[in-house]
C-alpha cells in the first residue's frame, strides 16, 4: 500500500524522526495516551504476561497453585487436575481500565480487553486419580496506543502514533496421575504461537510528509510444565511446579511507506530468543468452608533478548510474583437459599515485572475481590475485580492505576461413568 503525499525531503530524516520519537515515547510531558488501548508498558517484550485464566483465582489475588477446588480449572499446576470430580469446561473474558499519570501529574485513561480462552479438565478415573486437560489460552497481551508530539529545530512539527495489538497464545495438552496415596503428578505440553502487529505512523507539518512503518512479528515455540501436589496432611495441600521452554522463534516483517514516489520498503528477518525457566510453590489450608491460598512464582527472563537491539534503555530480569488469598465457599445443599450458595474471595499480591527501563524496575501491587454464583448444579459464574498500581513517575516514566474485571463461566459434566457389564 502506498500513500499519496509529496516527496519527503529525505527518507533518512523521517527514519531519524521516527526513531527519536520511539526512544522518547516514555518522556511523559509530550506523551498523549489514546483512549483505546491497554497497558502502555505492553510495548516491551512479549507484553503483559497473563498469569491467571480464571476469575475464581483472580479473586484470590492469583493464588491457586495448590488449590483443591472441585470445579475451577487450574492452569497454574497440572497436578491439581485430579481435584475436580467431573469434567469441567471454562471460558472467560478480561476487561482492563488504566489511568496513566505522568511526571507532571497529567492523567489519561485507556481501556481494552481480551478473551481468556478455553480450558478444560477431564476427570477420567477419580479412584486411581487419572485426569487430562486440554485448551487454548492467551499467554501474553500486547495492546497499546499512544502519541508523541515533537518540535524540531526550524519549527518542524511532527505527531507520531504508536500502536500495538496481539500477543502470545498457548495450545496445551496434558494429564495428571496419582503416583502414590495423596501424591499427584501432572505434566503438560504446550505449543506457543501468536502474532503482534506494531505500527509507527508519523504526520508532520507541510515541510515533512507522512511516513508509516508496520512490523508484524509471528511467534512459534513450545514449552512444558511439571507439577506436584501433596494432600496427605489433613486440611493442607502443598504444590510445586517447574516449567521449561524451547527458544521462541520470531519471524518479523517490517514494511515502511514514505511517499507515492518511493516504493514500499519490506524487510523480513528471523530470530530466536531464550524463554524463561519457571519455578513456583503454593500452599492451601482449609478451615471448613474457608480456604487460605498462598503462591510464590518466579520466571527468569535474564536471557530474554526480544526487541532489545533498538532499545538500549530496556533490559529484562527475573520476574517474581507473590500472592495470597482467602475464599469462602457457599453452601451446596438443595435447602440453601440463593444468598447462602454464594461464594466470596479476597486477595492481594506483589508482582515484579520482567522488564526494567533506564535501570528502573517496573513493579505492581494489587488487591482483589471475587464472587462465585452457582446458576445450576454444575454451572458456576465467577466475577473478580482487581485494583492496583504499576510503575512510577520517576525518570519520566508512567504510573498506571489499573482495574481488571474478569468474568468466567465454568460448566461441569459427568462423562466417564463406570457401569456393569453383563
Amino acid at each position: 500500500m502506498q500513500l499519496r503525499r509529496k516527496t519527503l525531503p529525505s527518507r533518512t530524516l523521517l527514519n531519524a524522526a521516527s526513531m527519536l520519537a520511539f526512544m522518547l515515547s516514555f518522556s511523559l510531558p509530550i506523551l498523549q495516551a489514546q483512549t483505546s488501548g491497554g497497558s502502555s508498558y505492553s510495548v516491551f517484550g512479549l507484553g503483559d504476561i497473563v498469569e491467571s485464566h480464571s476469575a475464581a483465582f483472580d479473586g484470590t489475588g492469583g493464588a491457586g497453585m495448590a488449590s483443591t477446588s472441585e470445579y475451577a480449572v487450574n492452569l497454574l499446576n497440572p497436578a491439581a487436575w485430579n481435584a475436580p470430580r467431573a469434567t469441567r469446561f471454562q471460558i472467560g473474558f478480561n476487561f482492563r481500565q488504566f489511568i496513566n499519570t505522568n511526571a507532571n501529574g497529567l492523567t489519561t485513561a485507556q481501556n481494552g480487553g481480551f478473551l481468556q480462552g478455553f480450558s478444560s479438565v477431564f476427570s477420567i478415573d477419580t479412584v486411581r486419580g487419572i485426569s487430562a486437560g486440554f485448551g487454548v489460552v492467551p499467554l501474553s497481551s500486547v495492546q497499546y496506543a499512544y502519541a508523541v508530539n515533537q518540535t524540531f529545530a526550524g519549527g518542524l512539527q511532527t505527531s507520531t502514533l504508536f500502536r500495538g495489538l496481539g500477543g502470545l497464545t498457548g495450545l496445551y495438552l496434558g494429564g495428571a496421575y496419582q503416583v502414590a496415596p495423596k501424591l499427584h503428578l501432572g505434566l503438560s505440553g504446550q505449543y506457543n504461537f501468536g502474532t503482534v502487529e506494531s505500527e509507527v505512523r508519523t504526520e508532520g507539518s507541510s515541510s515533512l510528509n507522512e511516513g508509516r512503518t508496520v512490523i508484524t512479528d509471528v511467534y512459534s515455540g513450545a514449552s512444558g510444565k511439571l507439577g506436584l501436589q501433596f494432600t496427605g496432611i489433613p486440611n493442607l495441600s502443598i504444590a510445586a511446579v517447574a516449567g521449561l521452554s524451547t527458544p521462541l522463534t520470531v519471524s518479523s516483517q517490517r514494511r515502511s511507506t514514505f511517499s507515492s514516489f518511493v516504493a514500499d520498503s519490506v524487510d523480513t528477518t528471523i530470530s530466536t530468543t531464550q524463554m524463561p525457566l519457571e519455578i513456583g510453590i503454593g500452599l492451601e489450608y482449609r478451615f471448613g468452608r474457608l480456604t487460605l491460598l498462598a503462591d510464590a512464582l518466579s520466571k527468569d527472563f535474564s536471557t530474554f533478548n526480544y526487541r532489545t537491539k533498538t532499545r538500549n534503555d530496556v533490559a529484562f530480569r527475573r520476574s517474581n510474583r507473590v500472592s495470597i488469598g482467602l475464599s469462602f465457599t457457599g453452601e451446596n445443599t438443595y435447602s440453601a437459599t440463593f444468598l447462602q450458595t454464594l461464594g466470596y474471595s479476597i486477595g492481594a499480591g506483589y508482582h515484579q515485572q520482567y522488564y526494567q527501563i533506564a535501570g528502573r524496575g517496573i513493579d505492581e501491587i494489587y488487591g482483589s475481590l471475587g464472587l462465585q454464583i452457582p446458576v445450576a448444579r454444575r454451572v458456576f459464574f465467577d466475577l473478580a475485580a482487581t485494583i492496583g498500581v504499576r510503575g512510577t513517575t520517576e525518570g519520566n516514566l508512567i504510573r498506571e492505576t489499573f482495574g481488571r474485571f474478569t468474568f468466567s463461566v465454568n460448566v461441569g459434566e459427568i462423562w466417564f461413568q463406570p457401569f456393569l457389564r453383563e
